[in-house]
């Protein structure tokens, strides 16, 4: 009888014990469910914060420090090859003014698009173009990224000689390529609210 009595109470102790790990095991996988999930949406918030910094520093970047353009043309070479890519740095003229032979983007005089030229000539310059060289203020231009031999003339083929004034806030450029290339010979001086930037090579 009393063997009986003790293998009840063993019996129901360990039937006691048992239900308590089962509410135990039961209240830990809850526990680690609720973990895992919280760890989860952390780890997924940190994502999408990187993401959308990610995507904002770019925007902010291509729209007001960097933009990456595609040369169309060949009015540039062979300083830029036609079809190349190079990036537009916007912020070049914040700090200071842009100089006689920056490489810059600029608004298309027609409207449509926008041209890759060379400054020449910077405001209240004057520009003679006389027997296939250059004159800014009377001086020769040395231009050292021109290929040998390689002569300027007007665009009207049929003046051998032409003549151009900057006004305030102009810019004269042309296209390294003088035999090919519609530049302020022919639509005269530029703005400087047409310059969108630097070309960086």
């Amino acid at each position: 009888m009393e063997r009986g009595l003790q293998r009840s109470i063993l019996g129901r102790t360990a039937r006691k014990m048992g239900q308590a790990w089962n509410r135990f095991l039961r209240w830990w996988s809850i526990y680690r469910l609720r973990y895992s999930w919280a760890r989860f949406m952390s780890e997924l918030g940190s994502v999408t914060c990187v993401l959308g910094l990610a995507t904002m520093n770019y925007w902010i970047v291509s729209h007001f420090v960097f933009e990456s353009v595609q040369v169309q043309g060949s009015s540039m070479y062979p300083t830029l090859l036609n079809t190349d890519f190079y990036w537009i740095n916007k912020l070049a003229y914040e700090l200071r003014s842009p100089k006689v032979g920056d490489i810059v983007a600029l608004k298309d005089p027609s409207g449509h698009g926008f041209d890759v030229k060379r400054i020449i000539a910077t405001p209240e310059q004057s520009i003679y173009i006389s027997h296939g060289k250059v004159y800014v203020d009377g001086n020769l231009l040395h231009e050292p990224y021109l290929p040998m031999k390689l002569r300027t003339y007007a665009y009207d083929y049929k003046s051998e000689d032409e003549f151009f004034c900057v006004g305030r806030d102009q810019f004269f450029v042309m296209g390294d390529n003088r035999g090919n290339s519609c530049d302020s010979r022919t639509f005269g001086p530029i703005s400087r609210g047409a310059i969108l930037g630097k070309i960086v090579q």
